[in-house]
């Protein structure tokens, strides 16, 4: 099916995946994720965005554009963990019809539906509509979902109401916005490697969070794993001998260990 594109539709497009395709144009990730957010948003004409890659020693951290608070921390509870899912039965449906379809895009919420069809409990039991769907308003979604090394990706835009769903989708009601996603899919693979590279190198946000060191502990523990000295590490940070004493002892109880020998099995 061709997609019948407006001028300013193909603008749009071409600015999401220059975004996309820009992830170290951005200082943080979240400044990107941002980016990221707005641009697929002003594309689908989408309420709400929720952004969510392997960060911080977890599976997947949510970043949110148009969430409030509340559905927030839900969305980080139910998926923080993917592909572990909490005990949702409905919710735990829609991802199984997803992973036998092997779909990367996909309307997670009208999987959902289908899942709680004719089962007036849902509406009572499941966390996924009690906690994200009705106090975030969401009636209706397109999503991108795929493994990240031992963590997740995921992509929803998500909509208000219906009409709104509608309009966005200005080849046909229901298959213009997975296409459009569809093309953003394999620039989104690419921004993503290339972000999480670059935070796995600079930041050991990938790695060193589910210790709980700092920053500037993870660039010591970094230092020392490649057998840096008290001094050498001094004068690479900038800071002075006792302070990287102090940083050190730190990370040894973060760590567990107690010797420098033992640093570099932590990340393995």
């Amino acid at each position: 099916m061709g997609l019948a594109m407006r001028q300013i539709d193909l603008e749009r497009l071409d600015r999401a995946l220059t975004t996309i395709l820009s992830p170290l144009a951005h200082q943080g990730c979240d400044d990107w994720c941002l980016a990221v957010e707005s641009s697929v948003a002003e594309l689908l004409d989408g309420d709400h965005v929720v952004f969510g890659l392997p960060r911080g020693g977890v599976p997947m951290h949510v970043h949110s554009m148009n969430v409030e608070a509340q559905p927030q921390r839900a969305i980080q509870a139910l998926f923080g963990r993917l592909p572990d899912l909490p005990p949702d039965p409905w919710l735990q449906n829609a991802e199984r019809e997803r992973l036998r379809s092997g779909a990367e895009v996909w309307s997670r919420l009208r999987a959902f539906w289908r899942a709680a069809a004719g089962q007036p409990a849902a509406r009572r039991r499941s966390a996924f509509l009690g906690e994200v769907l009705t106090p975030g308003r969401m009636s209706d979604s397109e999503n991108i979902d795929w493994p990240v090394g031992d963590g997740h990706t995921a992509l929803c835009i998500s909509y208000s109401n219906v009409a709104t769903s509608v309009r966005s989708r200005r080849a046909s009601p229901r298959h213009a916005a997975g296409a459009l996603l569809r093309l953003l899919l394999p620039a989104l693979k690419v921004g993503v490697t290339i972000r999480l590279a670059r935070d796995r190198e600079f930041g050991g946000e990938l790695t060193l969070g589910r210790f709980g060191l700092t920053k500037r502990e993870a660039q010591i523990a970094r230092l020392l794993a490649r057998r840096a000295t008290n001094r050498e590490i001094a004068e690479e940070l900038d800071v002075s001998p006792h302070t990287v004493r102090h940083h050190i002892e730190n990370i040894f109880t973060k760590l567990g260990i107690h010797s420098r020998r033992s640093i570099a099995s932590s990340f393995a």
